[in-house]
């Protein structure tokens, strides 16, 4: 049974909404009473209809105010004049036309007292007696006027018409432009075919002969930088000091004689660290001294320097003496001239010394250097940025290329690809310092088109057609293997193509002729343009009609080949 919702007379539209929500039954009475500020506007009204029918409510009005009657029949309520009407089922009745106003004086003035009700008292009512039964005004006074059914009809009339028109020029539309249709032949042909070296060249002119094609090259270079910073530690031993000693006649002195110098010999030098203290040089390899009273260039008599029996080399004689300090240490590093005390001298015309300063001689410290695991974990990196620099370089010839294919042969050739490592990386144990390594990628590579193979394949096949026939469009082509290449693009490659000769067709003519003929006519027309035909069979798309489509661009025409042998010459 619908609930009855009492609403107040100060409730805003609001509480009115809240009021049906908060019933939570689909069916409800809502009773307004006279002077309600929720049901004074149309704006109110619109907004509880709309409610009611987002909700799924079922609301119907009970009022007795004749401007919430208005607001609430004009907006699609039901109205009852009280909650005993409500309960009883007497709906109160919109305002009436002319013509119903008549057929209600007809019906006479029992039936409307029906549907009217007294106003309600505001005292509290005696008990009443049982309730007549329920009656249906809607059945007795509903009688509907002509003139919105009038309209209706002929509005329904107007969309017959509308939808038939949409159908029949759907229907149009749909057999003329929807069907499509293959068309299948067996055309007995004699197969051709070619097995051709082709040469390609980076030279338009020497491309341009037959059987050669035109290749591209393409370069590309990348680089990738990464720290290598050592952690190993050693420690570096002392160095002894090297110097030259050499002899010299003193001026105004004059001697002829021979000696040598053996390991061991020694030269000192004053210990400037140490006063009084004396820096010994030691002979590193025998020696053969010369010396003569003569001229410069002149040997000493008896040709002493050159005597077989004295061993020693032949004149001019070698007076440079090589030493080296007898203890590893920094301060052997003595100026030029400082080691020039020579207490085995043999003469005393003689005198020695160093012309230049002695170098080398260092003290023990403390160096960083790369450990082994620094040298593999730079190693591995090194190996990490040289296979993403190869990705980036491939794709970046692979842009160059601009769809063509890589020419390289079997044995790699075609494509060149080198890393260079600036500076290299250094020994484990060898005494580093932070550096940046920097790995660079230079790739240069023969790129071919595919297209320009084929063409010179398919020009090869011509040259075997028979004269008044044509290539079949149809072309089997095996990808070409290169079997030679470098990457200034030189390259050789071996292709192979097959096809038919068979007789000379103009498709484009044929399809015009084949459109919205009847499929039946297909076969007969297909064999008097068209010699050597073994079969036709046509499918259609969706379905199979009695007519080809109007339109020449939805006939395909598909072929297959009989192998027949070629006419002998």
């Amino acid at each position: 049974m619908p609930v009855v919702v009492l609403s107040r007379p100060d409730d805003e539209i609001a509480d009115l909404i809240e009021r049906v929500r908060s019933a939570n039954d689909p069916d409800i009475g809502l009773v307004v009473p006279a002077g309600s500020r929720s049901l004074q506007t149309p704006l109110n009204a619109r907004l509880l209809s709309q409610f009611c029918r987002t909700s799924g409510t079922r609301a119907a009005i009970i009022s007795d105010d004749p401007r919430v009657q208005q607001l609430a029949t004009g907006n699609g309520f039901t109205v009852y004049a009280s909650q005993l009407a409500f309960e009883r089922g007497i709906e109160l009745l919109p305002a009436r036309s002319p013509m119903l106003s008549s057929l209600m004086d007809q019906a006479g003035a029992s039936t409307a007292t029906a549907v009217q009700e007294a106003p309600p008292s505001t005292t509290p009512a005696a008990p009443a007696p049982p309730p007549p039964p329920r009656i249906e005004p809607r059945r007795q006074l509903s009688v509907p006027p002509p003139g919105p059914s009038t309209r209706s009809h002929d509005r329904r009339r107007m969309l017959y018409f509308a939808g038939a028109a949409v159908a029949i020029i759907g229907l149009l539309l749909f057999f003329t432009l929807s069907p499509s249709a293959k068309i299948t032949l067996t055309v007995a042909a004699t197969p051709v075919s070619v097995n051709q070296t082709l040469q390609g060249s980076t030279d338009p002119i020497e491309a341009a002969q037959a059987d050669h094609i035109l290749t591209t090259v393409a370069s590309s270079t990348a680089m990738q930088p990464f720290a290598a910073n050592p952690t190993g530690h050693s420690t570096l031993p002392a160095t002894p000091a090297n110097a030259t000693e050499v002899i010299v006649l003193t001026a105004g002195s004059s001697a002829s004689d021979a000696f040598t110098l053996h390991v061991g010999d020694y030269f000192q030098a004053q210990d400037l660290s140490s006063p009084g203290q004396l820096l010994t040089f030691v002979v590193t390899k025998e020696t053969n001294i010369c010396i003569g009273s003569g001229p410069p260039g002149t040997p000493p008599p008896n040709n002493q320097c050159n005597s077989p029996a004295t061993g020693f080399q032949p004149w001019p004689p070698n007076d440079a003496v090589s030493v080296q300090a007898q203890t590893a240490g920094a301060k052997w590093n003595v100026a030029a001239g400082a080691i020039n005390v020579w207490t085995q001298n043999p003469y005393p015309q003689l005198s020695a010394t160093n012309p230049e300063a002695a170098k080398g001689g260092a003290d023990p410290k403390q160096v960083t250097v790369a450990s082994a695991s620094d040298v593999a974990s730079w190693n591995t990196q090194q190996q990490q940025i040289e296979t993403q620099l190869t990705q980036q370089i491939n794709a970046d010839l692979s842009s160059k290329a601009s769809g063509k294919t890589l020419a390289q042969d079997p044995g790699g050739g075609g494509k060149t690809l080198t890393f260079s490592v600036n500076p290299a990386l250094p020994a484990a144990g060898a005494q580093y310092a932070n550096t940046q390594i920097t790995i660079t990628a230079t790739a240069k590579a023969a790129f071919y088109d595919l297209n320009a193979v084929r063409k010179a394949l398919v020009a090869d096949l011509k040259a075997q057609v028979a004269q008044g026939e044509q290539l079949a469009s149809k072309i089997e082509m095996q990808t070409p293997s290169v079997t030679q290449a470098g990457d200034d693009g030189t390259v050789i490659l071996s292709g192979t193509a097959s096809g038919y000769s068979q007789p000379q067709i103009d498709f484009k003519g044929l399809k015009s002729q084949l459109a919205g003929k009847n499929p039946g006519d297909v076969q007969r027309i297909i064999q008097n343009r068209i010699d050597h035909v073994q079969s036709v069979e046509v499918s259609e798309f969706p379905f199979k009609l009695f007519f080809m489509p109007f339109f020449s661009s939805r006939i395909e025409i598909d072929e297959n080949f009989a192998a027949q042998a070629a006419p002998s010459s």
